[in-house]
């Protein structure tokens, strides 16, 4: 009796003691990412507004960052802090130099080809693929989404993503009438993702109603 207790009692301090050290060495990790992120916004903050009065478009971010080193709660806890962060630094910059900050809604600027404003084509990594073949540097090709959303008179800050992917199923359709196409064309094609598929936009369109 005496030896089960103290086992079990060993492999309950080595169960504790390893959950402690996981824990500091997430919370070390976690300041050392905070203050690599704090020294690039704020670089990167300054040098936007340096040349003078701006207007600004920014993403008004919802999705956690995604770490497979970092548990969850971390990864949500330091997403949480940097979007805190850099929109206080771009405030703090922009009113230095009295420009203006306007956010936008995030929902499909990556995914977004700059070029014809459509869904067409596809992100990999770092680079835009467009439904032509012509590959786009991903994050420039977004941040032109974002400049063009900032000034769309049909999208808002605050649409939910199903209404964002609505607007811009109608403008690829649109668009793919100009090349004898339809929406059902291109995913078969695979300019567009079939995952449009399954939206009530995408199923009203293709049956013309």
């Amino acid at each position: 009796m005496s030896q089960n207790l103290k086992k079990h009692d060993s492999v309950k301090a080595a169960r504790i003691l390893e959950r402690n050290l996981t824990r500091k060495t997430e919370n070390k990790r976690y300041r050392q990412d905070q203050g690599a992120i704090a020294s690039l916004i704020g670089r990167a903050s300054k040098s936007l507004f340096r040349e003078g009065l701006l207007k600004v478009y920014a993403e008004d971010l919802t999705e956690p960052i995604r770490n497979k080193r970092q548990s969850k709660a971390m990864s949500r806890k330091l997403n949480s802090w940097v979007k805190g962060y850099l929109r206080d630094s771009l405030e703090k910059w922009a009113s230095w130099s009295n420009s203006t900050i306007s956010e936008v809604a995030a929902s499909y600027t990556s995914q977004v080809d700059s070029v014809t404003g459509t869904l067409l084509g596809k992100r990999h990594g770092d680079c835009f693929t467009r439904f032509n073949g012509v590959v786009l540097q991903a994050d420039l090709n977004a941040a032109k989404n974002i400049l063009v959303r900032g000034q769309d008179k049909e999208i808002h800050r605050y649409m939910k993503a199903a209404e964002v992917q609505a607007v811009l199923l109608r403008r690829t359709a649109r668009f793919l009438q100009g090349y004898g196409q339809n929406l059902r064309d291109a995913v078969e094609l695979g300019w567009l993702d079939s995952k449009h598929t399954k939206s009530p936009a995408f199923k009203s369109l293709v049956s013309g109603s």
